[in-house]
């Protein structure tokens, strides 16, 4: 049966037809996907004892995530990590989906575990411990280290390690932090 030179038009035109839809379909889930990715993304911030490599398990320590033009704004949360040395936090740009509910911490104070908060420009973080970076004159171990959200979730980031050998390479969306206990020096002057 001989193909007319209308249905090979009909054909050309199906064929088009959903080559079309299918990059807009394909052009719609991936807007919907990057759409979810910017609507929440998970941080997972770890602690590592610089000297040995191991992980700082239910250790507690203050984050604070915002923006950081207006630091004050921001509420400061106790927070632990679990057995692996690990922090999750969910950042959100939903109001309705912000969870900080307190519960008592392995340390003993109250705090939040696996917080949902407000996404910010900025992670600050204060371990409680020694940080393995170089020192500078005003050099305090309560002090804050602060790192880029943006560069966090994109590629992952470090700090130094001066306190001994041990090495990581974080995955985007991963901060690894290298610590080390206080000495007793230390603790008497907490």
């Amino acid at each position: 049966m001989p193909v007319t030179a209308s249905q090979i038009r009909l054909r050309s035109f199906v064929v088009r037809l959903f080559f079309r839809s299918s990059a807009g379909l394909f052009v719609v889930l991936l807007l919907g996907a990057s759409g979810m990715a910017l609507r929440a993304q998970t941080v997972r911030i770890k602690l590592v004892n610089g000297r040995n490599g191991r992980a700082m398990a239910r250790s507690c320590l203050n984050l604070w995530i915002g923006d950081s033009s207006r630091r004050k704004s921001g509420r400061l949360l106790e927070t632990q990590t679990d057995n692996n040395g690990v922090i999750t936090v969910r950042l959100t740009k939903e109001d309705m989906e912000i969870n900080t509910q307190t519960q008592r911490l392995a340390c003993g104070l109250s705090g939040v575990i696996n917080p949902v908060v407000k996404y910010g420009d900025t992670i600050s973080i204060r371990p409680g411990f020694v940080l393995c970076q170089p020192r500078t004159p005003d050099y305090s171990w309560l002090a804050m280290v602060d790192f880029s959200t943006k560069k966090v979730i994109q590629s992952g980031s470090i700090t130094a390690n001066t306190c001994g050998k041990a090495t990581a390479s974080p995955k985007p969306g991963e901060l690894i932090i290298f610590v080390r206990p206080l000495s007793w020096w230390e603790k008497l002057k907490q």
